[in-house]
């Protein structure tokens, strides 16, 4: 929905397919007037394939975690062009993000692992920060896009091939919150933990957040953290 001069407009903007089983959602709205004369909506959303909530309904998985890039015209988003599939299984939980815009004019997208530390090795990444895990496949970072949906250039921080030339920062369990700081142009996010040790952090560029070995105070390790979930 569009709202303007504290009236919503009579008309949604736009209707699309979004997921909600536990924290499936719209995570994250962008905009952005930097070409003239065109101004461009970013939305990331956990996408299910033909109606509001099917994962639920139905039991079906989503198609996926997934960013979109549409055109405001006449009060109407069109022109859709797909930017990121990111995985949206096994879920149901965090799926990450509020997506940000920053200083250099790059989308910022964060996601967490999808749930991928509770549901067996094959699901366990070496950006989850687990010694001998399946090859990156988006999960568990903050990842940097032109708007265009291409790796900003000479930007691969963790290598060069695809999905590592996107990440920014890695080690991510679950963001929703993302924003650059006006006055020094730093980068921020927050972390959810599972019930308490909640993160604020400053990202710098190959930032690791340490999930899963690490959350909240940093001597509350993953051998402690297995003994509080057995209590």
């Amino acid at each position: 929905q569009r709202v303007i001069n504290g009236e919503m407009l009579p008309e949604p903007l736009l209707d699309v397919n979004v997921a909600t089983s536990q924290e499936r959602c719209m995570c994250g709205v962008a905009v952005s007037k930097d070409i003239p004369g065109h101004t461009y909506v970013y939305l990331y959303y956990t996408e299910a394939e033909s109606a509001d909530a099917e994962d639920v309904t139905e039991g079906k998985d989503p198609i996926g975690n997934r960013l979109y890039r549409y055109e405001l015209v006449n009060d109407k988003l069109t022109n859709p062009k797909l930017l990121l599939d990111l995985p949206s299984t096994p879920g149901p939980r965090h799926n990450g993000g509020a997506i940000v815009l920053g200083p250099d004019d790059n989308l910022y997208i964060p996601i967490g692992d999808v749930d991928g530390t509770y549901q067996g090795e094959e699901s366990e990444t070496l950006t989850q920060n687990f010694p001998g895990g399946v090859e990156p496949d988006g999960r568990s970072g903050i990842l940097r896009m032109t708007q265009d949906g291409l790796p900003v250039p000479n930007g691969g921080i963790l290598g060069n091939e695809d999905p590592l030339n996107l990440y920014y920062a890695y080690g991510i369990r679950n963001s929703f919150g993302i924003d650059f700081d006006p006055l020094t142009g730093k980068l921020w996010d927050t972390e959810n933990g599972p019930d308490s040790y909640d993160e604020m952090n400053i990202v710098h560029p190959g930032f690791n957040s340490g999930w899963n070995q690490i959350m909240g105070p940093i001597s509350h390790s993953s051998i402690e953290q297995e003994n509080l979930e057995e209590e």
